[in-house]
């Protein structure tokens, strides 16, 4: 199925802000942690406690940055969440675009490849996760996106990390992911 330009639009922000996202360089198992709730007029999200919050007044975004592991740790995970109105001819189950999202991810990076694609239910809402890998500044990374779509809203729940990290942090990212909610 053709991508419309919004929803093409929607997956390049997205996938650029995963890109700018942050990457631990540790292999030390991540510890329990408590969540505390991110509310917005559009959705809510639980994060970790001693992650902060980075909005972006410009286009709604939301990023979530850990605090440093160590003195090495150059970069740290992020989770960042998005959303943007879609047009009508967009608004099919996000299954419906899965090729289209694969396709124009792949152009833009290339040399990404898709590990795992699921279909999810996250609080009655059909989801779409798409696991990816690929290098970015020499370093082989994991991206994993979970895209969900509401009536006239598209979102996307993006994580970054260095490929070995991310089962390290894959409770973290199903309980975040786990809690978001569409308000509107």
């Amino acid at each position: 199925m053709k991508l419309s330009r919004h929803l093409r639009i929607w997956i390049q922000c997205c996938f650029v802000v995963s890109l700018l996202l942050g990457c631990s360089q540790t292999n030390e198992a991540v510890k329990a942690t408590e969540f505390k709730e991110y509310k917005n007029n559009k959705f809510s999200i639980s994060y970790p406690l001693d992650w902060a919050v980075v909005e972006n007044p410009k286009d709604g975004s939301v990023a979530f940055k850990s605090t440093k592991e160590s003195d090495e740790d150059l970069h740290t995970e992020n989770i960042m969440v998005m959303s943007t109105t879609l047009p009508d001819e967009a608004r099919s189950p996000m299954e419906n675009y899965k090729n289209g999202i694969i396709e124009k991810m792949k152009k833009q990076s290339p040399g990404l490849e898709v590990q795992n694609t699921s279909n999810l239910t996250i609080n009655e809402v059909s989801a779409l996760e798409i696991l990816f890998k690929g290098k970015r500044d020499n370093v082989n990374i994991a991206y994993r996106l979970t895209f969900l779509v509401k009536g006239k809203t598209g979102y996307v729940i993006g994580f970054a990390c260095q490929d070995g990290d991310l089962n390290k942090y894959a409770s973290t990212i199903d309980k975040v992911t786990n809690s978001f909610k569409i308000l509107e």
